[in-house]
């Protein structure tokens, strides 16, 4: 009976490429263990959500989202960029990038903890003993707590979805339990983001060390490969900072009570993003190899009709969001309207697949065109918008920004 019922769900799946004109038996195969990891993780955010808004004052709330977003400023010497080169890499055979590419990140990232605390001693000098703390525990955990992170792009690479997922999952669960724990017992400031960065680094550290143990990489290896690394993580900087500067930008003119309440208007866009991401996260390894005229012809129609089903989603959440924040946050019922506006954003995701297609194919010049002018334009919007209009001067920015990405992005996906 089992085997029946997976030789019609094989076959229906074939059938259905017709209509995707995607490998449907590659997306069920990997995208299980990620949808189910994904979702288990989501579950556990959305709890600390769930307390975070009841447990934490909106103040407290806006404060810890302000310092989150200045750390992941700070974390641009982490090289980001570097994690999709170790994929792309170790999905090529070429494994021995990956412990290569996690010593860089270590030492790329102590220029971050030198910077925040920099941040510290600014804030000491205003009086503000609370921030000051807050930085110097980011400047003792921040090599590890992003350098650990590297494990699970080599196990991307490897198509190790399963033991990925696994991992991941089990980090989300147990740093989760130990924040909301947390948040039972005191609302401080210090403490929250002390147990935040202690749990995430111990376990990914723990995850690291372990995945070299089970699965060890072999030696071979291709400089270009943590050269390109250098070269989307400095591309991408302009790009890291566009998405933090909006709240410490709201913070700063609207205060940490309005920066709470765009926060959560956030939160459920992102929980929606979700599936986009694993999308994109299967997509790379198959881009690596295929050739790139056979990318333009077929991406193109695929993404067309992913953004009808993109549309019928934002429908049904501009419906839905009224009665998702009543039950679940309902001290943040102010965050309905900037949500609803906020779900058009989801309208980026077929754009972002034409720029994972220029990653994949390594199209350095064009990736520094793109992810240097677009953000330009998105912190400027940022700058002359916020203070005139607070939240809704945020969401135009980034709506507007989006519509000139597009253009920027289709113009060199057409030239790749």
């Amino acid at each position: 009976m089992i085997q029946k019922i997976k030789s019609l769900i094989i076959k229906f799946l074939i059938k259905s490429q017709r209509f995707t004109g995607t490998d449907n038996i590659y997306v069920a195969k990997y995208g299980s263990y990620l949808m189910i990891g994904d979702i288990i993780s989501l579950a556990a955010a959305f709890l600390l959500s769930i307390a975070f808004a009841r447990l934490l004052p909106q103040e407290t709330y806006g404060q810890y989202r302000y310092i989150l977003s200045i750390m992941a400023i700070l974390a641009i010497s982490s090289l980001q960029g570097m994690n999709m080169a170790i994929t792309q890499g170790v999905a090529k055979g070429l494994e021995g990038v990956f412990l290569k590419g996690f010593k860089t990140k270590l030492k790329w990232s102590l220029l971050g903890s030198i910077a925040s605390i920099g941040v510290a001693i600014y804030f000491w000098f205003q009086g503000n003993i609370e921030f000051t703390l807050s930085f110097l525990i980011i400047a003792v955990f921040l090599p590890l707590f992003k350098g650990g992170e590297i494990y699970q792009f080599y196990l991307s690479g490897k198509k190790l979805f399963g033991k990925r997922v696994t991992y991941t999952t089990l980090i989300q669960i147990l740093s989760t339990a130990a924040i909301i724990f947390t948040l039972f017992l005191t609302k401080n400031l210090i403490i929250l983001l002390l147990v935040y960065f202690l749990s995430y680094s111990i376990l990914r550290v723990f995850f690291l060390f372990w995945t070299i143990k089970k699965i060890k990489p072999n030696q071979l290896d291709d400089p270009k490969t943590i050269s390109y690394g250098k070269h989307l993580s400095f591309i991408g900087i302009i790009g890291l900072i566009a998405q933090q500067i909006d709240s410490i930008l709201l913070f700063h003119f609207v205060g940490p009570i309005k920066l709470a309440i765009y926060s959560f208007a956030t939160l459920p866009i992102e929980y929606v993003r979700t599936p986009f991401q694993i999308i994109q996260e299967l997509a790379l390894p198959k881009l690596s190899v295929r050739p790139a005229e056979e990318i333009k012809k077929s991406l193109p129609k695929k993404l067309l009709k992913s953004t009808f089903l993109i549309i019928v989603g934002i429908t049904i959440y501009i419906i839905l969001a009224p009665y998702f924040f009543k039950i679940f946050y309902p001290q943040y019922m102010e965050s309905i309207f900037y949500s609803r506006l906020l779900a058009f954003t989801l309208l980026v995701f077929p754009v972002s697949m034409m720029t994972l297609s220029l990653q994949a194919k390594i199209k350095t010049k064009e990736l520094y065109k793109i992810n240097i002018i677009n953000p330009i334009i998105k912190i400027a919007l940022f700058a002359v918008l916020i203070p005139l209009y607070g939240i809704l001067g945020v969401i135009i920015a980034i709506l507007l920004s989006q519509i000139f990405y597009f253009f920027l992005v289709w113009f060199y996906f057409k030239k790749m």
